[in-house]
């Protein structure tokens, strides 16, 4: 004989079935979802350490340009400054020269 299937057990059985499976595609693709974020985000972040590193390059560059500019300039402005001294005292001795030779 043939057996009569409760219909209501079928049809909650299907909506449990279709139910599950419907939640099943919905995580798989927020997992897709986030892992593509990430991705990109792993992108700007490789991205960003690399630009880092170029900045700090072209920073000791020019921290090691500095101190070689800062240093001719001390020296630089040290010899004048021992000029302008020696000169001074030039420019004294012969003023007072000139006072001894008035008076």
């Amino acid at each position: 004989m043939i057996k009569k299937f409760n219909v209501p057990v079928i049809v909650i059985a299907l909506a449990f079935v279709t139910l599950l499976l419907l939640a099943k595609v919905y995580i798989s693709n927020r997992i897709y979802i986030l892992s593509r974020d990430i991705q990109k985000t792993m992108v700007k972040i490789d991205a960003l350490k690399e630009e880092q590193s170029i900045l700090k390059l072209k920073t000791e560059k020019l921290e090691y340009i500095n101190k070689i500019v800062d240093s001719f300039y001390t020296y630089y402005s040290g010899e004048k400054k021992k000029k302008d001294n020696q000169n001074n005292k030039d420019t004294l001795k012969e003023k007072e020269a000139k006072e001894s030779n008035i008076d």
